[in-house]
Parts: C-alpha cells; structure tokens; sequence
C-alpha cells in the first residue's frame, strides 16, 4: 500500500484493515498451536497401547476453545423453559 492509499483511506477504512490484520495474524498462531498440539498427540499416541491413547482435545484445551463451549452451553431458565416445553408436548399426546 503506497502512501497516498493510506492517507486516501477513511478511519473506519484504517481501523478494519488493521482489525483485519490482527485477526490474520491470531488465526496463524492458532493454526502453529493446533498443529503442534495434533503432532503430540500422534506421538503419544504410537507409544501407547490403544485403549490408553488420547485424544488431541483431552491433551490440551485452549483458551479460545472454552469460549466456545461456554458460548454453546444454554443458561439455566432457557434449559427450563425447554423441558417445560417438551413436557407439555407429552402431556399432550
């Protein structure tokens, strides 16, 4: 990018490329981890008897995999309102 694109784009322009960059680079050092994490498990893995291997995810968990299962996992009124729900259905029927 010359100069003259970068003083020529707006703030939010700027900011988005920079946004965009950062998450570029964090999506890298999460794939070099990943990698790394599948390559140690492999050789665990050859090393040990089949019904005492592990899995990738049982060997390490990462920070931004939590906050995915956190993201996933349903409050208690909404788990609540589901089985009220589902029990009404049956009642039903």
């Amino acid at each position: 990018m010359s100069y003259e694109d970068l003083y020529n784009l707006t703030p939010r322009a700027f900011w988005n490329a920079v946004d965009g960059y950062w998450l570029d680079k964090e999506n890298e050092e999460r794939k070099a981890w990943i990698r790394c994490r599948w390559q140690t498990c492999l050789l665990m893995n050859v090393q040990l008897p089949r019904k005492n291997q592990v899995s990738a995810h049982k060997l390490i968990r990462f920070d931004w995999e939590k906050e995915e299962v956190e993201a996933n996992q349903d409050t208690y009124e909404e788990v609540k309102f589901k089985y009220d729900k589902l029990m009404k259905r049956k009642k039903l029927k």
